[in-house]
């Protein structure tokens, strides 16, 4: 697995009707917030409305700021630094804040998966429409520049098959400012994506890059129910891009500090609850910077 360099973020469209920006501050004083992704391979895309945005001050007291119309935003194109705008320079009381909600539409196919095997079904969100989607964390909302916020929803940790059914338990993270840097790389030896140890001999499907927090990590699965294991911050799909010629991955809106990576090619093994015997491959440290790094 090669690195490649880390210079802010692409430019670029969804391509399903979002509306998508890079990683650059909003134009004016005010809220900009955006929703960019982390992949769940069983999904073609993911569709979710939202109706509302709610901030808490750390003094106390809640801001309320309706999405009107409710904004269905497909966030399973999100990939790498590919982002869509919820809000877009909204006057917001300055000062400091703690938490985020997102509420959604929870109506009957208001939230939808269309899986890759075939068919749409309803996408359950538990308390969606009454507490939402949570993010803690603390932030700044300024008088005199702009403020940008990016939610990454991590879809292959958030989603859950239930039977026939999916249920989405969010997990989020909450990135304000411009103090990120993303990691792209590509995988220098193709078999690898269809190997003996890959769960199909397809390359596009079921591999992924893991990410962890700090150096030398040793990976793992994600359990959430662990007390033990250390989850990843995020993960990336790994996917051919015919403009390098080669199967890339981008694990973007990470913030300055130590990661470990990893790459598996059995990422369909991995349920959230429990533990699996993943195999994880090409464990390497990177050291993220603000924008323009290069990781050796």
């Amino acid at each position: 697995m090669a690195l490649l360099s880390a210079c802010g973020t692409d430019s670029s469209s969804s391509g399903d009707g979002n509306s998508s920006s890079d990683g650059g501050s909003n134009s004016g004083p005010g809220l900009s917030l955006r929703l960019t992704d982390a992949a769940f391979d069983d999904a073609v895309r993911v569709d979710v409305t939202f109706v509302e945005v709610r901030l808490r001050k750390t003094s106390g007291g809640w801001i309320s700021i309706p999405v009107n119309p409710a904004q269905k935003i497909e966030l399973a194109s999100l990939q790498g630094t590919k982002t869509a705008d919820l809000l877009l320079d909204v006057d917001v009381d300055p000062g400091d804040y703690n938490e985020l909600r997102l509420i959604v539409d929870t109506a009957t196919m208001a939230n939808s998966i269309e899986l890759r095997a075939g068919g749409v079904v309803n996408l359950m969100i538990p308390s969606g429409g009454s507490s939402g989607l949570k993010i803690k964390g603390d932030f700044t909302i300024w008088d005199t520049r702009p403020t940008s916020i990016v939610v990454d929803v991590d879809l292959r940790q958030s989603i859950i098959a239930a039977g026939p059914n999916f249920i989405m338990r969010p997990v989020l993270r909450l990135v304000s400012g411009d103090n990120f840097g993303h990691v792209r790389g590509t995988i220098d030896d193709p078999n690898k994506l269809s190997g003996a140890n890959c769960s199909d001999a397809w390359a596009g499907t079921y591999n992924a890059v893991y990410v962890y927090e700090g150096h030398d990590v040793v990976p793992a699965d994600i359990n959430q129910l662990s007390t033990t294991d250390v989850d990843p911050v995020t993960t990336s799909r790994v996917a051919y891009d015919p403009l390098v010629g080669a199967y890339v991955y981008e694990a973007a809106f990470l913030p300055a500090g130590d990661y470990t990576i990893a790459f598996t090619c059995n990422s369909d093994l991995d349920e959230l609850n429990t533990d699996e015997d993943m195999k994880f491959f090409d464990i390497q440290n990177v050291t993220v910077q603000v924008s323009n790094t290069t990781f050796l």
